[in-house]
């Protein structure tokens, strides 16, 4: 999963830049820097398929061969204002918000009947993000990283005499970078994808809940952006 995001971050970068000159001689232009800048705002809505925390603390306490989502779908939702041009590069500043849920199900026998509880997480993101990007007004790409916060809401099925379970639920600091690259077709409407990897801090136990390590996850985002 890593290396495949990694592939995907090294082909934005290299491809956006040529798909903005591409897109940038096909437009009709009022002078180099219309065609060379950045808009100054871009508002993006994606469609996600996003990692889900397994580890023990963020998912409730259940039996060793019980499935944990570790994928989920959801939706995303952010802005980006660029500031300033910095060289060939463009600082912008913004943020997302983003969300991904997975309703589980129990591992069963050969009759159906159900051998495991059913666990079921959501994770919510909000994350501020500071930005470089690298290409033209039609077409560019992009890193990103910020310091933001995370939910997790994660709970069990009912098993036998073992009753529903609940993880701690509590918004927790969390770290994201990552990339992507959008393409504008139209002046205003174009398409976008981004690659973020968001690493939950860890969370330390007290006397009546569990604590949680670190765990990183990696979310894949694609939609429409405006600008």
């Amino acid at each position: 999963m890593r290396v495949a995001a990694a592939l995907v971050l090294a082909l934005a970068i290299s491809v956006a830049p040529s798909g903005a000159q591409t897109a940038a001689q096909a437009a009709p232009q009022t002078g180099p820097q219309a065609a060379d800048r950045l808009p100054r705002f871009v508002i993006d809505a994606q469609g996600v398929f996003g990692g889900l925390p397994t580890e023990a603390g963020w998912v409730p306490a259940v039996s060793a061969n019980t499935p944990l989502p570790g994928h989920g779908l959801g939706l995303a939702g952010g802005a980006t204002v660029h500031v300033a041009k910095l060289g060939f590069t463009t600082l912008g500043v913004g943020g997302s918000v983003l969300t991904a849920r997975k309703n589980g199900s129990p591992l069963t026998n050969s009759a159906g009947k159900a051998t495991t509880p059913a666990v079921s997480t959501q994770m919510t993101s909000l994350l501020p993000q500071v930005s470089l990007g690298f290409g033209r007004r039609l077409g560019w790409s992009y890193l990103s990283a910020g310091y933001g916060v995370s939910k997790v809401l994660s709970s069990s099925t009912a098993f036998g005499p073992t009753p529903a379970k609940t993880a701690p639920e509590a918004w927790n600091p969390a770290l994201n970078f990552g990339g992507g690259a959008r393409w504008f077709m139209k002046p205003h409407l174009g398409a976008s994808f981004d690659v973020r990897f968001i690493k939950l801090s860890s969370r330390e136990s007290t006397a009546t809940e569990p604590g949680a390590k670190r765990q990183q996850t990696v979310s894949f985002l694609v939609g429409i952006s405006i600008q």
